[in-house]
Formats: structure tokens, sequence, C-alpha cells
């Protein structure tokens, strides 16, 4: 089968790939019609994720077909459009008893080592991570219900409701659906933050963003707390990776307020000074990957329309030209915000 391979840090080469059987009568077989390139992926093209390492086929954000399944699966046959949960939990510890599957301890990854990813033309998955992808959607799109699962799953943890007040700092691929989420659930005002015109753009007139600012910017804080009279806002976003966006979190975020830690924050240790954290009485959290709650809302919102999953879906390439896709989404040259990869040549 074609794959895309990271072969080592800041090489992917095409090669002739083994192709995945089914091991166990819970398993199927998927043919991947389209991949998103997320932020994870461009972390292990650069050589920084915590754990996608070259050499690994690499890739979570797909939709495809189903080729084939083992015997003990009912509710999928061949040629059902799927998506998939990329978490191969347990299914036993406490956690994926409560429906946190991603705090499972034991869990695969899609697109690692451990599960060879949606670069490749086929992937295994079992049949509980596996969800029917609507009539309605297309392909691109259902490679879209990924990141918008995990704004789903940030916005329920930070509790946004209507009237909300929300910062989101990089308005990129999972800020720009933040933004989106945000809107969807009558957050007001919400402001989108970045450091690409084009982004900004694309949540201001699309997604729902109230407002709009350009970073980098030493008065970041101040500008979101003029916008807010002076109070700051409920809700706190960090969906770039870079540290010192937790500083100005904390300065933006109103007393009571949460600063939601959504991007790796690779970059360098955080430095925060605890007074204002505790005068504020402020909380951080943290945020890893999505439950199938959070998945299900993603496929409602895109559906009904709520979210414009599409404007975000910049760019659409052959798998073949893997190196190009991943070089736009680090630097998003030529406009570029989500980059899709496709194994359709029809």
């Amino acid at each position: 089968m074609r794959a895309a391979f990271l072969e080592t840090e800041g090489r992917l080469v095409m090669i002739d790939a083994q192709m995945p059987t089914i091991q166990s009568p819970d398993q199927i077989l998927i043919k991947v019609k389209t991949v998103g390139i997320c932020g994870s992926e461009a972390h292990a093209f650069r050589g920084s994720h915590p754990f996608r390492r070259a050499p690994v086929i690499l890739g979570h954000e797909m939709a495809g077909d189903v080729v084939s399944v083992g015997e003990s699966v009912l509710n999928f046959k061949t040629g059902d459009r799927v998506i998939v949960d990329p978490q191969w939990a347990c299914g036993e510890c406490a956690y994926c008893r409560a429906g946190d599957i991603n705090l499972c301890p034991s869990k695969s990854m899609l697109g690692t080592s451990s599960w060879p990813g949606a670069f490749g033309e086929y992937i295994i998955a079992p049949v509980k991570s596996v969800l029917h992808l609507p009539d309605s959607l297309s392909s691109t799109q259902g490679s879209l219900i990924e990141p918008l699962s995990v704004a789903v799953h940030v916005a329920r943890r930070a509790n946004v409701s209507a009237h909300k007040s929300v910062a989101i700092l990089g308005s990129g691929s999972v800020g720009g659906m933040l933004v989106g989420v945000c809107h969807a659930y009558g957050a007001e005002p919400i402001v989108a933050v970045d450091i690409h015109e084009h982004c900004l753009d694309i949540a201001r007139k699309r997604m729902g963003a109230t407002h709009s600012l350009l970073a980098p910017d030493e008065k970041l804080a101040d500008r979101v707390n003029d916008l807010t009279r002076g109070e700051g806002v409920d809700v706190v976003f960090v969906t770039a990776d870079e540290p010192i966006l937790v500083t100005q979190g904390v300065e933006m975020a109103k007393r009571r307020g949460r600063i939601m830690l959504v991007a790796l924050l690779t970059g360098s240790p955080l430095h925060l000074g605890a007074y204002e954290i505790l005068s504020k009485e402020l909380e951080i959290v943290g945020n890893m990957s999505i439950n199938h709650e959070d998945v299900q809302q993603a496929i409602a919102l895109a559906m009904s329309g709520q979210v414009d999953v599409n404007a975000i879906a910049t760019h659409v390439l052959p798998i073949e030209e893997a190196q190009r896709g991943m070089e736009l989404a680090l630097t998003k040259d030529d406009g570029a915000i989500k980059v899709i990869l496709s194994f359709d040549t029809t």
C-alpha cells in the first residue's frame, strides 16, 4: 500500500508499506480517503513531539471506507463511510469505564509506532473507535471532525456557555474550530488572536469571532482587557505553541477565570508568577485528546452547519505531496490553515 513515511526528522518519503490485516474479531480494515495534518504531526516532523517519533507512519484525522470487518462486528459493513476516534483504549480501566478514554494509561494513539496511522492507505481500528460518517458530510469534512472534537472537548471542560467571554490565543486549525464552537455555544465576546492575518480573517468572517488581534504583541493582555471593560475574559484558550501566551493568558483572565492549555507548549518551561493566579483565584486546566461524546457532538455541529468546518480546509493535496503539505502546515504559507492529504485518485 502507498504510505507517506516519516523516515527521519524533517523528511517524509513515499514507500510501499505492508498492508495491515485484521487480527481479532472486533477489528475493522479501513481504506483511507483523506487525512488532515495536525499540529501533533508537525511536532513529530520537527522532532519535538513527546511520543510521535520517526520512523513512523503518521496521521490520525481521517475519513475512509470499510474494506472488511471481523467476525464480531455487527454495525459496520463493507463500503460504509467512517471516521475514527484515534484512540485504542483498554476499555477496562477506571477511566475507560467512566467514558474518559482519553485518560486511559495504556491506550495507543493512531499515527504512532504502536498503531500505524492514516498517512498509510489502509489502517486497522477496533470497532469501538469507529463511527459512521453521515452521507451529508464529505470525506474532507470527515477529516475535520477530529480537530472539531478537540475544540468541543476543551470548550466543554471550560464550561463555555451563552454570554461567556473568551479569548483564543492561536486561531489556526484547532483554534479556528474553537472560535466556531464558542460561537455555537453563544459565547460573547469571542477574541481571536494569531500571528497570521489570514487565520484571523477566517475566524472573524466564517467562524464567529467578534474581535481579532494580531500577535505578537507585548500589550496583548491590555488590548483584551480593554475589549472587556477592564474585567478580562471568562476563559482563555492557549492553542498556539508559545509559552509566553500562558503568562499573557493569566493577565487577561478575569477573576475566577480559566486558562485552558490546549497546545503542547514544547518550546520552553512555563514561568508563572503565583500571586496573580492566587489573587484572582484562577484555574489552569490541562487538556488531552477527546472522548466519544465529543466526537458525536462534533458530528452534530458539522451536520447542522453551526460550525463551518470547511472554513479552515485551505489545501487538499495528493498523498504524494505529503512533504509539501507538512511544510505548508508548519509555515502557514499560501494562506494555509488546515492541509488535508488525499488517497483518492478519482
